[in-house]
């Protein structure tokens, strides 16, 4: 994880490539579309790219020659994001549903 990522970002990572430079940066975001999660990949260079799965990340970021160490770390990213989201998600659907309905 590079020097930038310790500033605590809470929706995306820097990726470095073999050689140390900033590839660009991971994020997740809840998509339009309710229980849905968008992820990107920023790229410095080839701009931003939406992908479908983790696995077409993890694939794209090997072909970019981004080390072993970083793609787990980019794993363990996504994956605690994704469970921090659900959650979110699921402590606004209780809510939803405790809340007293107006009948107007």
């Amino acid at each position: 994880m590079t020097e930038h990522n310790k500033q605590k970002y809470t929706s995306s990572m820097d990726v470095v490539d073999n050689n140390g430079d900033l590839l660009g940066a991971v994020c997740v975001t809840p998509s339009k579309e309710i229980g849905k999660r968008d992820i990107l990949l920023m790229d410095e260079k080839a701009g931003t790219q939406s992908v479908r799965s983790t696995t077409e990340l993890i694939n794209m970021l090997s072909k970019k020659n981004v080390p072993f160490d970083e793609r787990k770390m980019v794993l363990d990213f996504l994956a605690e994001r994704l469970r921090v989201l659900e959650q979110e998600l699921a402590i606004n659907t209780l809510k939803s549903l405790k809340e007293p309905k107006n009948n107007k």
